[in-house]
């Protein structure tokens, strides 16, 4: 299925500002656990495992953030939900344009209570975030993509995430410098009259 438009078209309280946040988020955080399960003793499950560890521990920190008002972590269980702006999603590791985790696209208890308050089914039903790689452990790429499923489970919008760098946008906040003096060691004057202390020079480790 070829992209259709940006997910705010579908859905209003999608800002664009706010996918590309979370997005960029979801998708720094998926190339760094491939980049710590690149051992020999790595396989295809301690990889998955880890990914899927790292995106739902992802969940509860964003969820956390105060300065993401727009985003809260609804369900911390296994089928993890986050609400963007009072969207609800899910975080799936698959490949969108051939889903083979059909039961992911189910709405879990959370989302079928939210539905339940529309008169009728509104356009898209269920969003997913989904993340697909190309399984290359050397040159690691990973896309981020936005896909909205209809009452039928067919899929009415499609749209892929622009990754801008592999770092996250919290790892990329600086910081304030702190200038620490270096201390200089000084040892007790051998003369048990007085307490004065005198001081060495530099000690070369």
């Amino acid at each position: 299925m070829l992209e259709t438009q940006h997910p705010s078209y579908f859905e209003p309280r999608l800002q664009p500002e706010y996918l590309d946040r979370f997005c960029q988020e979801v998708s720094s955080v998926a190339y760094g656990a491939l980049d710590d399960s690149t051992t020999q003793y790595d396989t295809a499950y301690t990889r998955g495992t880890l990914l899927f560890g790292r995106l739902q521990g992802l969940s509860q920190v964003l969820g956390k953030d105060k300065s993401l008002p727009w985003l809260e972590l609804r369900n911390a269980t296994l089928d993890f939900t986050v609400s963007v702006n009072g969207v609800l999603f899910q975080v799936v590791t698959d490949n969108p344009q051939d889903i083979r985790k059909t039961h992911r696209i189910k709405a879990n208890p959370l989302e079928q209570h939210q539905l339940s308050l529309f008169e009728v089914s509104p356009g898209v039903c269920t969003w997913r975030v989904y993340l697909s790689s190309n399984q290359d452990p050397e040159f690691p790429k990973i896309e981020t993509a936005i896909v909205g499923f209809d009452a039928n489970q067919n899929v009415v919008c499609l749209w892929k995430h622009e990754q801008r760098s592999g770092a996250s946008v919290r790892a990329m906040e600086q910081h304030p410098q702190v200038d620490v003096t270096e201390a200089q060691p000084r040892r007790k004057n051998k003369d048990a009259d007085t307490d004065a202390a005198n001081d060495v020079g530099p000690i070369d480790g």
